[in-house]
This record gives C-alpha cells, structure tokens and sequence, in this order.
C-alpha cells in the first residue's frame, strides 16, 4: 500500500501526506503494510534450494528449510506543531496561521524521512531506524574502483573508458536486485553527469506536480533531494579507499508489501488537533515506521562514484 491508502483520509491528513510526498520522492515508491502493536516477525526470502538432479530409483536429498524472519521494530518519528493563541488577539486568522504552519512543517518531515530513509543509523540514534545505507547486505555492494571511479566528460579515449565502466556498473547494479530494480536513487549531481554520457537512454516525462521524471532503460531514476539543513541526502563525501571523502553512490530497490524492501506502520501519518494547549494551538504529526528488507537481494548499492 502506498502512504496515503494507509494513512487517515481525512482532509487534513491528506494535505499533510501530499506535501510529504513532494518532498520525500522515495513515497512515490515505498510500499507500506499494516501492523498490530510495536513490533513484528516478516518472514524473509525462502532458502530452499532451486533443484537437483537425481538418478533414476533414487531420491532426491533432504531440503529443509530453516525459516529466518526479520523482526521490525517500528520507530517514532513527528512532532508538535505550535501556534501562539496571541495572534488571535491580533486580529490575525489564526486558522489560516495554523494551516500554514502544518503544511511547512510536512515539508520538512517528509525531507526528515527521505534523510532517515537512506542515512538513518540506529548506532548514533537508538530511537531512529537503519536507513538503506547500513541495511544493504556486503553482497549486495558494489565498489566502483578501489579507491573510487571518476566519471569523466569528454571524448578522450580515457574519458569514453570510464563512462563506459560507470554504465557497465550502472547496469550491474539494476541486476543485482531479483527481478531487476524498480528505481534508481542517486544524488542530482550524479542524475546530471549520468544523463550527459548515456542520453540516448534517458526517457523524461512529468509527475503529478509537474517535475520532470527520468527513466534510465525504463527505468525510473530518482534524485534524494536535500535534508533540512540543505545538505544532499546522497552526500559527494563518502571515503572508499584512499580516494578522500570525494565519492557517492547509486542505490537499486524493489519494494513490495510485505516482501521485498517493504516498510511497517500501523496507521501511516497520523495528524492529530489537540487545541489550545497553555499558549499554543497544537497540532501533533506522527509516523511510526522502519525499514524491513524481507529480501536480501531487493536493494543493491554501488559505491564509489567520483563525479568531478
């Protein structure tokens, strides 16, 4: 289920989720399912072996499977959204305030999320979940070059070399996730190199808001955005090898509910008006929410891209 077929329908929580979304391109994608209480057992990806030959009068060897389960444990994550009761004494239409204010802070939530969602990392904050970035298996990682690859513009026969390189990887990444991926995210600036040394296969439509949309071979490709503070969520700083903190990276995924990359909630984005509270008109936003990786083999990450 999509976040706003989980979430309340009420008009106000509506408005809240849509301008989430506007921000947090990865619910365009994110599928969410239904759960009871704080916590929950999903049954992973089976391990059973694909067949055997045998010999004819012979049977086959034993095949057991030993279930493995992830275990969510969904996470917090809102706040208050305050109004001063005084502008009401102003002469101010505090309604108009309020509704104003909620909106800009959905803004702002739905960046929070798009940051968590990749870089979130339970060992800094033990109330925030694991983003993509700390739950993607070592198997599923690809390094571009040990100690990064600079994807060059240019005709050179060196420049042409490591565009090609970075393709291949690109294209290797989408086959590491089972089925193929479903969406590519990267950062901007990572889009724009990749759309000037593969424009022939770059399609581009528009969303429900008028943004462009890119498809890499049919693929959807997805720009993280930035976080609250204006740093990109897909960061140009990471370190691999000795390159110094100049690299990015690119992530696949296939979601699914329940399987695949799927992610938990009981109610979806709960929107709650609790009044005048002291001084303040309040109105509190909460998403519980983690991510699940019901399949190892539905998110795969390359690293060590250098765009210069």
């Amino acid at each position: 289920m999509k976040i706003h077929q989980i979430s309340a329908g009420d008009a106000v929580t509506r408005q809240v989720v849509t301008k989430m979304i506007q921000t947090a391109s990865v619910l365009n994608y994110a599928e969410f399912y239904r759960m009871a209480g704080n916590a929950d057992y999903v049954r992973k990806n089976a391990s059973a072996s694909g067949g055997k030959f045998r010999a004819l009068n012979s049977n086959y060897p034993a095949n057991v499977v030993s279930p493995s389960f992830a275990n969510p444990v969904l996470k917090i994550l809102g706040d208050k959204v305050e109004v001063d009761k005084a502008h009401e004494r102003r002469g101010i239409d505090v309604a108009s305030v309020r509704a104003a204010e909620l909106l800009s802070f959905a803004g702002n939530l739905g960046k929070q999320f798009q940051n968590y969602f990749f870089n979130g990392n339970s060992q800094d904050n033990s109330d925030a979940f694991d983003g993509l970035k700390y739950i993607v298996p070592a198997s599923q990682k690809i390094t571009a070059s040990g100690n990064g690859l600079v994807v060059d513009l240019g005709n050179s026969d060196t420049a042409k070399k490591k565009q090609q390189q970075f393709l291949e990887l690109l294209d290797e990444l989408i086959g590491k996730v089972t089925g193929g991926a479903q969406v590519l995210f990267m950062d901007v600036k990572t889009l724009s190199r990749l759309t000037s040394v593969a424009r022939e296969q770059f399609t581009t439509t528009a969303d429900e808001f008028g943004s462009p949309l890119y498809f890499y071979n049919h693929i959807p490709v997805v720009t993280a955005g930035y976080d609250n503070a204006g740093n990109r969520v897909i960061p140009h700083d990471e370190v691999v090898g000795s390159s110094g903190a100049v690299c990015t990276s690119i992530y696949a995924v296939r979601f699914g509910e329940r399987v695949d990359l799927t992610l938990p909630t009981n109610i979806g984005v709960e929107v709650v008006d609790l009044g005048l509270v002291g001084v303040h008109y309040v109105h509190g936003v909460e998403f519980d929410t983690t991510l699940v990786l019901a399949d190892n083999k539905a998110a795969a990450r390359l690293e060590g891209v250098i765009i210069s």
